[in-house]
């Protein structure tokens, strides 16, 4: 059984990449840990008057290149070790699409769910009151992550402003419309993947009606991603979410699973009831009930992990059949079975490039915060196809040049970016 865990699993790519770009070795410390890791406790009144303190943090990986970015989660088991790894990948991933940012994340112990919306919300302006020093529209600009959403975005900023008494849209991203947010965020990172599969077949002479399609995970990505390639004649084999999947050779709607799964909370909600399955009507339709493990291993072109990280692993890697797979998710594939993805001829387009598409329309909500700007939905459309696609022919280059795979090529991109930042700082 494996102990990695997502920090040293980064650092295992990280180092693989210094190695093969011959970066001397005292450079290499420059990104072996964050800049900063700032903790501290959260105390709120509970509506029954009494108290309750969670835990917080925020780490920030890296600044060379712009404010540090990245997503603020409310889980009761938010891990410090794998906001670390997402800090850092973060600032790959805005490096690769070369926005200015760098890379950070952050994280409160807090099961949202057991609190009520005022609980809620004072969790969320007590996280500005402790933090108020490290964030800042030039200093660190947050987002949403994990059990988080425009409405705590919309706290968080208005407890900024009163505790600084300034006006200031673009300390936060991912807020509503009426509150500074940005038309297309919703749609981003799928739309931003979107772009860069289209890009890939489209180089490959690949017809999108011919591509068989599994996608791993139906929340906002993943169901965003099911209908635009659904839309584009591609062939959506299969969908999954946290409580299965179905699978069709055929192809299946994704518009209508969507609205089953909205009526009924699981995509497998048109033949399902909980584990009580129509097995005429499923046959009638030629559909099966799959699980998420089986999902991956299906016979199909592209696979999109959409969902959890560290789902390609060793153990299974050898069983996969899709000769793409585009990671919608954070860090769902491990090095040790990246290897043996490369060695089967498995093209795969990785997370700090292939989700970018979030961050990005996150730079686009903050330089609107920034200039009092207002952009139509067509204009961060076809911005955000630009910059998704600049970013993903750099990486085809080095790809090519070095002689590596796209996720190792997209960290050199990233880390060359980087360095020349802090060569131009002084910081080497």
């Amino acid at each position: 059984m494996s102990t990695s865990t997502p920090y040293t699993r980064f650092q295992t790519t990280l180092h693989s990449v210094l190695k093969k770009i011959n970066l001397e070795r005292g450079d290499n410390a420059l990104f072996d840990e964050p800049q900063f890791s700032h903790k501290k406790d959260l105390t709120i009144t509970r509506d029954d008057g009494s108290k309750d303190t969670f835990h917080a943090f925020r780490i920030q990986y890296n600044n060379a290149r712009g404010p540090f970015k990245g997503g603020i989660r409310f889980h009761e088991h938010a891990d410090e070790d794998e906001v670390k790894a997402l800090a850092a990948l973060m600032a790959i991933k805005t490096a690769v699409v070369n926005i200015p940012f760098g890379g950070a994340k952050g994280g409160v112990q807090v099961n949202p769910k057991e609190l009520s919306k005022k609980e809620v919300q004072q969790v969320a302006r007590a996280y500005v009151q402790e933090f108020q020093e490290n964030l800042g529209p030039d200093i660190d600009c947050p987002a949403p992550d994990v059990n988080t959403n425009p409405d705590i975005m919309a706290w968080m900023r208005d407890e900024y402003e009163k505790l600084t008494r300034s006006y200031s849209p673009a300390m936060i991203t991912g807020k509503p419309l009426e509150f500074g947010g940005s038309k297309g965020r919703d749609t981003a990172t799928a739309r931003g993947g979107f772009f860069i599969l289209q890009e890939m077949v489209d180089r490959l002479a690949l017809d999108p009606s011919d591509m068989r399609v599994a996608i791993q995970g139906f929340g906002n990505a993943g169901a965003h991603m099911a209908k635009f390639l659904h839309n584009e004649g591609y062939i959506v084999v299969a969908v999954s979410d946290s409580q299965g999947g179905i699978y069709s050779p055929e192809g299946i709607d994704p518009v209508r699973i969507a609205k089953y799964k909205e009526k009924t909370g699981a995509v497998t909600g048109e033949y399902c009831e909980g584990s009580v399955c129509d097995i005429g009507r499923m046959k009638m339709d030629d559909v099966q009930k799959i699980t998420n493990a089986e999902l991956l291993e299906l016979d199909c072109d592209i696979l999109i992990p959409a969902a959890l990280d560290n789902v390609i692993t060793e153990d299974n890697a050898k069983r996969i059949k899709a000769q793409y797979i585009l990671e919608l998710a954070n860090g769902p594939t491990t090095p040790e079975a990246d290897a043996i993805l490369e060695k089967n001829g498995v093209r795969v387009i990785p997370d700090v490039l292939a989700n970018a598409g979030g961050v990005t329309a996150s730079y686009f909500e903050w330089s609107q915060g920034r200039s009092g700007e207002q952009w139509t939905a067509k204009i961060v459309d076809e911005r955000l196809k630009r910059v998704m696609l600049e970013g993903y022919k750099a990486v085809r280059r080095e790809a090519r040049r070095e002689d590596m795979t796209y996720r190792e090529a997209a960290f050199a991109v990233g880390i060359k970016r980087m360095m020349a930042a802090m060569k131009v700082r002084g910081w080497i």
